[in-house]
This record gives structure tokens, sequence and C-alpha cells, in this order.
């Protein structure tokens, strides 16, 4: 119901969606600011010992210094890489008010001077929270996705937050990479076809 109702609020009363999204930011950073240095530090974990095609990878927060990074990684995606992945708009202004947006836990994935992979958790005050990434479609098949759903569940267990999220049925590399570092609930299949699901770290 939240899912469907933040969908509807996003597309149809922004005004009244960025109003909300203002006092739940400023809510959540009250709740969580004290695991900022844990988020930190899970992040400089998984850039010690992650690597792809050779490359060191860096984990790190969506902020000024990387945001035209990840708006070029945007741009240079085919169509067809958005075909499951809508969750806001793609162009500087809006990638740098998520980054201001203490709620909305953003991360890429750098390779040198490159974004090569961007997770995002959309967080709720009260502790509940929706999951999407995305793997540039040039280093796919890489083990990106599978990492940045370990170093999301890992963040989501320090926070104690519920997360869920959206996976087509069709996008079977997707829900497997899921399921490679995750438990994955099925909780109900939606009125478009699409599974919603909560993610639990594996037992």
């Amino acid at each position: 119901m939240l899912y469907k109702l933040a969908h509807i609020l996003r597309d149809k009363l922004p005004i009244i969606w960025n109003l909300i999204g203002i006092i739940n930011s400023c809510l959540f950073t009250l709740r969580y600011r004290k695991c900022k240095s844990g988020v930190t530090n899970i992040l400089e974990t998984y850039s010690k010992g992650s690597i792809a095609k050779g490359k060191l990878l860096r984990f790190e927060r969506v902020n000024g210094a990387n945001v035209n990074a990840l708006a070029k990684m945007f741009s240079e995606q085919p169509t067809k890489a958005f075909e499951y992945f809508k969750p806001h708009d793609f162009d500087i202004k809006t990638l740098k008010g998520l980054a201001k947006d203490k709620s909305f836990l953003a991360y890429v994935v750098m390779a040198d001077n490159h974004v090569v992979g961007y997770f995002f958790q959309r967080s709720f005050f009260w502790g509940k929270s929706f999951r999407g990434y995305m793997t540039d479609y040039r280093w796919r098949r890489c083990g990106i996705n599978r990492l940045m759903n370990l170093c999301a569940t890992e963040i989501s267990s320090l926070m104690r937050l519920r997360v869920f999220g959206t996976i087509s049925p069709n996008n079977v590399a997707s829900l497997k990479s899921a399921q490679s570092a995750n438990k994955v609930n099925i909780i109900e299949q939606m009125e478009n076809g699409d599974y919603y699901v909560q993610y639990l770290p594996k037992d």
C-alpha cells in the first residue's frame, strides 16, 4: 500500500511528495544519525576487496564530487536498461537533490573515475526502505549487482531497516542476482505483474 501511495504522490502530486520528503529527511536524520560512521566503515570495507575487470572498485555515497559521473553513466545506458528501472529522473538537478536527502541512501560503485554501478534505498523514518540498483551495461556479469546487494543488505542490517522492492519476473538476471546475495521473500504479485519482495540477510 505504501509503495503504491508513494508512486501516486511522486507522479501526480509532486509538491506534496517533495514536502513529505523534506519532513521525512529531517526525522530520518534524527533517528539514524548514529549509524553514519558504521555505514562509512561498510563502504570502506567493500572498497578494499572488490575487483572487477582487474579494477579495484570504490563504494561511495552519492555526493557533489561524483554526481556528474553518475549522470554521465545514466546518459550512456541504452534505452532498454530503463525498462525495469524508473525510480526517479536522471538529470543533474534531480541527482543533486537526492544527494542532499538524508533519507535517500544512495551509493555508487566507481572504477577509476567512472561510475559502474548505482544502488539506493529510499527510506522512511519509521524503518521501512525500498531498494533499487543498476549496473552499467558495459560492466554486467562482473558480479557488481551481487556486491551492491550485499553492501546494501549490510547497511540495512546495521540500521535495522526493513527493505522491500519490486522485481519483474521477466528480469531473470536481476532476480537471480538478488537471490545470490539475499533471502528474497515474494510477498505478492502486483497488478502490473511485478513481484513485490522483501530483502533479508541470508541465514
